[in-house]
């Protein structure tokens, strides 16, 4: 069964281990707790890309954006994965290959809050929570592409496309974000 493309659900879990929370305005909450469930193979599928740009604030801890230089000339790393099409009753797109690359950490960078970074659609990063792994921020999308975005899972490595975004009661993910929040946010 494939349900609506699009995500309208208020919260719900994201397989890179944060809770999502659709907001007015093009804005979502994203809160990072370390007891959160992750893609199974999220080591080695975290690098990943999107259709548009945003804007990110940092309310609760530290935020470590990692951008990701792509070489298509390179021995390759990491097989792209596209995501169009249709969600599934799990919540998540298709994870289509769609080429292999070399991946490359080119810059670090620790955001702690009230402060924020901005990434471009297209551009390819990861995030990890610093600090006690729990982080919370306000995304602000700003311009949107139409191609679909891309994760990627180092070769030899499949990747989980079947995490379930909806394991969680909407409860039980609410109580995480009142956790997180709970600590000193900065406006």
């Amino acid at each position: 069964m494939i349900v609506d493309d699009v995500m309208t659900d208020k919260i719900t879990l994201h397989g890179l281990g944060f809770v999502q929370v659709q907001l007015p305005a093009n804005q979502r909450l994203h809160v990072w707790h370390p007891e959160l469930p992750r893609r199974h193979c999220f080591e080695h599928s975290a690098i990943h890309n999107h259709r548009f740009d945003f804007v990110s604030r940092v309310l609760v801890g530290e935020q470590i954006n990692i951008d990701i230089a792509v070489d298509h000339l390179g021995e390759p790393t990491h097989l792209l994965y596209l995501h169009e099409g249709p969600r599934s009753p799990r919540g998540g797109r298709p994870w289509v290959p769609d080429g292999e690359v070399r991946m490359v950490e080119k810059l670090r960078a620790a955001h702690a809050a009230g402060s924020t970074y901005v990434m471009h659609s297209y551009e390819f990063h990861r995030t990890e929570p610093g600090g006690n792994g729990k982080v919370a921020t306000i995304m602000t999308k700003t311009w949107e592409g139409q191609r679909g975005a891309h994760s990627s899972c180092v070769l030899g490595v499949e990747p989980d496309a079947d995490f379930d975004r909806f394991q969680w009661s909407p409860a039980r993910l609410w109580e995480v974000v009142v956790d997180v929040l709970g600590q000193q946010v900065t406006p």
